[in-house]
């Protein structure tokens, strides 16, 4: 196995690179998020630069191409996180929507009989 050091390999892991230094000061307090993500990036850099590796972990589990043994999960794992953050979304909107009809309730003020606020 020998790496292929491409264009495309260089400006693939300098990417991979610049994404982890966004996040790394985005989310530096997240220990957790950030050795996860420091872990896969890492993994992906190797598929990159020595793809023989992909290639011969496709064929170990009967999948045609190395690319394809990358993409399947991938595919798989972003259609999952889409689903969860609509989810969470939704239900941060709903949330946030609760809040304001409190804060409206508790702010609102009761209308006297002659129809106007009191004060």
């Amino acid at each position: 196995m020998t790496a292929e050091i491409t264009p495309a390999a260089v400006a693939l892991v300098a990417l991979l690179v610049g994404l982890f230094a966004a996040d790394y000061v985005q989310h530096r307090r997240s220990r957790r998020l950030l050795a996860l993500q420091a872990v896969v990036f890492l993994s992906g850099a190797v598929l990159i630069v020595v793809p023989e590796i992909a290639r011969r972990l496709a064929h170990a589990v009967g999948i045609g191409r190395g690319v394809d043994f990358v993409l399947y999960p991938l595919v798989i794992w972003l259609v999952r996180e889409s689903l969860l953050t609509r989810r969470r979304r939704r239900e941060d909107e709903a949330r946030f929507t609760e809040l304001v009809r409190a804060v409206a309730i508790e702010r609102a003020r009761p209308i006297t009989d002659a129809g106007s606020p009191r004060p």
